[in-house]
């Protein structure tokens, strides 16, 4: 989880982001390692089972050897000679000793790397029977075609067979050898003598590196000598050596494709997110009444763009929205202001020279005028309150208002057709309030009834408004839905009710528009509202 408060540029993320695509290839080494460690396993599986034969031979040449001279080549007990223990020592590890069933344990990621074996520069003298019966086993070892380096020795650790090297090498002193000795199979890992560990080895830790076995030789609880085999494993240095230009070609495009992948990003996102706040930042200022929308490759991007263009575009119409009405609710107010200052200045200069009826006619204007501001005031409230409504909750049909006695409040006659059970996507406030505020303008204008005809138009639901007044003439059917204006002004008229209208039905997802006679075959006024599918 992200710390609150702490914000990142897109740009950072996208470094973060390339940069972990860089560090795959090391992710990938360690995944090697792993690998590296079953190669060692494998390995030691292989000594394991190389030093458990070597040792069955040792054995059989040693019980040999061990025969009173003059004995019978017949098949020899298993019983070991009476002078044995002057040829071997006890068992300390029953537990651990060759007879138990071995399985490979060593692991690049935990085991200890011992130094190079230590061995003794001087050459020891070796048990004479372990001598005989190492001397017996060397050309066996010398047939042997592997790439693991072993050597026999006796009870004491002295070499008395090798497949190279080492003949009478004390080995004693190593770790494995030593356990061995003891009755204790063992494996280790050592560094090769002589060699440096490699440039890599941080990284792959099998390099240089020999898996050391070591499988002690019983003959009756007593240790007559030790197996130790020992054998680099397969390497994956020296994979990666020879497919060394393969690598530098995989790195190479590798980073050609994080490079390509910033630019690509940076084209896609970075810039084209600068230029939306550049533009919007110019909208802001006002140097620009809009967004260029079509330049954003980006799909997000073009729907943030076009949010953005709608928003910026619905802020400037709904401020020249209020800049126009500001001015017209300055000049409705400036009006009856004036006349009722005028008035009161008259007032002021001739009351106590007035006759009555003077006094009471220019108290009835400013009465008037108080009046009109009051309507004024409430009408510009009720604007506001349809501007400010939001969306509306509920269902509504024109047959449950209709049916309703005092709903419309209006002597005027209503007449529905079409489908008027059909369920609008409007509250029931909302399409009172729209259907009273029309039949008022068809009474007004001498309507004796208002038809109202519920139908479909495609997926919209349409309700045709038709009455049988005076209509609209011909120069004032494209001011109608202005606010203030009105032709009924001297009567009291606001020129607000058609614009109250319009902001209940745009609230509900709606329009309203004025028809001309012969498009609705009637001689008074008609509207059509527009409402979505519910």
């Amino acid at each position: 989880m992200l710390l609150p408060g702490i914000r990142f540029r897109l740009r950072t993320i996208l470094i973060v982001l390339s940069l972990f695509v860089l560090v795959l290839p090391v992710v990938g080494i360690q995944a090697l390692r792993l690998y590296e460690s079953a190669l060692v396993r494998q390995t030691e599986s292989a000594l394991i089972a190389q030093t458990a034969f070597v040792a069955a031979s040792f054995r059989s040449r040693f019980l040999e050897a061990a025969r009173p001279e003059g004995a019978s080549g017949a098949a020899r007990p298993q019983n070991a000679p009476d002078d044995l223990e002057a040829h071997s020592r006890p068992v300390l590890h029953p537990e651990g000793s060759a007879g138990a069933r071995r399985l490979a344990v060593l692991d690049l990621a935990d085991a200890d790397l011992l130094p190079s074996f230590p061995i003794s520069g001087t050459e020891a003298t070796a048990d004479v029977v372990a001598a005989t019966a190492g001397h017996a086993l060397t050309p066996i070892l010398g047939d042997v075609q592997t790439r693991a380096d072993i050597w026999v020795t006796d009870h004491r650790g002295v070499v008395v067979a090798a497949v190279s090297d080492g003949l009478g090498a004390d080995l004693s002193a190593a770790e494995e050898v030593t356990l061995a000795l003891e009755g204790m199979a063992a494996s280790r890992l050592r560094r090769i003598a002589g060699e440096d560990s490699p440039a890599l080895a941080v990284l792959v830790r099998g390099a240089s590196v020999l898996v050391s076995v070591t499988n002690p030789v019983v003959v009756d609880d007593r240790v007559i000598g030790a197996v130790l085999a020992t054998q680099a494993p397969s390497s994956i240095l020296d994979a990666l050596h020879s497919k060394r230009f393969l690598l530098v070609q995989a790195a190479g495009l590798l980073f050609a494709v994080v490079v390509a992948t910033a630019i690509f990003t940076s084209r896609t996102l970075v810039r084209p997110i600068r230029r939306l706040v550049a533009s919007a930042e110019g909208i802001t200022r006002g140097d620009a009444s809009e967004l260029d929308t079509d330049r954003y490759r980006t799909i997000e991007l073009a729907q943030l763009a076009a949010s953005v263009s709608e928003m910026a575009a619905s802020l400037q119409r709904r401020t020249g929205y209020v800049r126009d009405l500001a001015r017209s609710i300055s000049h409705e107010f400036k009006t009856p202001l004036a006349a009722m200052t005028g008035a009161l200045e008259v007032l002021a200069d001739h009351f106590d020279h007035m006759t009555r009826a003077e006094r009471e006619r220019f108290l009835g204007n400013l009465a008037g005028d108080v009046a009109r501001i009051e309507s004024l005031t409430q009408r510009l409230l009720e604007l506001a309150q349809a501007d400010m409504r939001g969306k509306p909750v509920g269902t509504a049909t024109i047959a449950e208002l209709t049916r309703g006695e005092d709903v419309l409040r209006h002597d005027i006659e209503i007449r529905t057709a079409g489908d008027p059970d059909a369920v609008l996507p409007i509250d029931v406030d909302s399409l009172g309030a729209i259907l009273r505020g029309l039949a008022d303008n068809s009474s007004q204008h001498g309507a004796t009834w208002l038809s109202v005809d519920v139908g479909r138009d495609g997926t919209d639901t349409v309700v045709d408004i038709v009455d049988n007044g005076s209509g609209v003439s011909t120069e004032n059917a494209d001011r109608i839905f202005e606010p203030f204006f009105t032709t009924r002004r001297e009567q009291g008229g606001t020129g607000l009710g058609l614009a109250i209208i319009r902001a209940l039905l745009a609230n509900a997802g709606g329009t309203i528009a004025y028809r001309s006679p012969a498009a609705a075959n009637s001689s008074g006024a008609a509207f059509r509202i527009r409402l979505p599918s519910s």
